[in-house]
């Protein structure tokens, strides 16, 4: 039996008509949402707020199952604490040996497509849009290992950046490109 929607409710904003239970349509809905007078937020509104929500289940994870360790946790974290963290993470952010540790670890060694720096050489000169439409649709837009549709990328089959050669070239999707090349890495000496 096919579920009848009740149409006959209009949008309190324009007219246009909307399901049950939902005062606008979405347009008039996002439009609110942006003009909607905020509210705030005093420790007694934050007292109130935690007094109707004490003793119900909530469903995200908090710091702590235990109570009292993520009261030791929270009572960790003073002001100095804060801002020490924050002072060190900006000069992390300015110090060029500590991100160039951190680009490594994405995409040195530690990266499954790792090969020796060639991940980070450039594509040469002929490996144009054009070429990789011609590969997608000769391929026919599917993963030629998995017949997957999605999130699909040209894959050179001898490993070599500068071999543009349609018979090198093959349309894998993200996944099988990513097991392509670890294979590959795995059978170097």
């Amino acid at each position: 039996m096919k579920r009848q929607v009740n149409n006959t409710r209009k949008c309190i904003e324009c007219g246009a008509p909307v399901p049950r239970k939902v005062k606008r349509c979405p347009p008039c809905h996002a439009q609110f949402l942006r003009v909607r007078p905020t509210y705030p937020r005093t420790a007694a509104h934050r007292r109130r707020m935690s007094e109707a929500t004490k003793g119900k289940p909530k469903a995200y994870p908090s710091a702590s199952t235990r109570p009292e360790v993520a009261e030791r946790i929270r009572q960790s974290w003073t002001p100095e604490k804060i801002e020490a963290a924050r002072q060190r993470g900006l000069r992390f952010a300015l110090d060029p040996a500590w991100r160039l540790r951190i680009a490594e670890s994405v995409a040195g060694p530690l990266n499954p497509r790792w090969e020796d720096g060639r991940a980070v050489l450039p594509y040469s000169p002929g490996f144009a849009g054009k070429v990789r439409q011609l590969v997608r649709e000769r391929d026919g837009n599917r993963c030629r290992q998995c017949g997957s549709t999605k999130h699909l990328c040209v894959h050179h089959a001898d490993f070599e950046k500068t071999n543009h050669d349609l018979a090198n070239l093959v349309l894998l999707c993200r996944k099988c490109h990513t097991i392509a090349h670890v294979a590959h890495q795995r059978q170097q000496p």
